[in-house]
């Protein structure tokens, strides 16, 4: 589902197409970030922890603070957060400062399990606990200096390869992927379960 429209801003996304295409730009973005950082740099300002795990917590935080999601999804039902909705959230995200909550870290829910902004919330905080389990397993296997083959459990380490791969699976056409509309709760959860292993 290619598009031509250039999309920088949440405010541009009206369609699924259109928030592929903002996935895409937020990738790239946070990957500038992450070049600022390593090369000493002064931080970038619009990126407060660009790593994945940094990412899903802020999430939960920002999910905690409006639960029931009229502050952010403004525009919709709050089980219905919409592509404009949902690229808002990730605006807000990426400067929303993480904290980790150990009460949700061992939450182990399931992406079928999640209805609710809250739901999402809890798996939003089982995916960072995943990912921040995989990434010491994936170390303690090469410290012993054994061969950790293609990688763990996550497809990506590294936020803005992950932002890419959601973007290149949610961008895609197929009849599962038009099932993704309405967005709903659960729309997100399936679109974050999928884009931990898409590559």
């Amino acid at each position: 589902m290619p598009t031509s429209r250039s999309i920088d801003s949440w405010q541009q996304v009206d369609s699924r197409a259109d928030f592929a295409t903002y996935l895409r730009f937020l990738a790239v973005d946070c990957e500038r970030a992450c070049d600022v950082q390593d090369s000493e740099a002064p931080t970038a300002q619009h990126w407060t922890h660009p790593s994945v795990h940094g990412f899903l917590w802020g999430w939960v935080r920002l999910l905690g603070n409006r639960t029931d999601g009229t502050d952010l999804l403004y525009e919709e039902a709050p089980d219905r957060p919409g592509w404009r909705g949902l690229a808002h959230q990730l605006d807000t995200v990426r400067t929303t400062q993480p904290v980790l909550n150990w009460v949700l870290a061992d939450s182990d829910t399931k992406h079928e399990e999640v209805d609710t902004a809250g739901d999402l919330r809890m798996y939003a905080a089982t995916l960072a606990t995943d990912f921040a389990r995989d990434q010491r397993e994936m170390r303690a296997s090469t410290e012993r200096g054994e061969w950790a083959g293609d990688g763990g459990s996550w497809a990506h380490n590294t936020l803005h390869d992950w932002l890419a791969a959601w973007a290149a699976w949610v961008g895609t056409d197929s009849p599962r992927h038009t099932r993704l509309d309405p967005v709903t709760w659960r729309t997100i959860a399936l679109q974050l379960s999928v884009a931990r292993i898409y590559e």
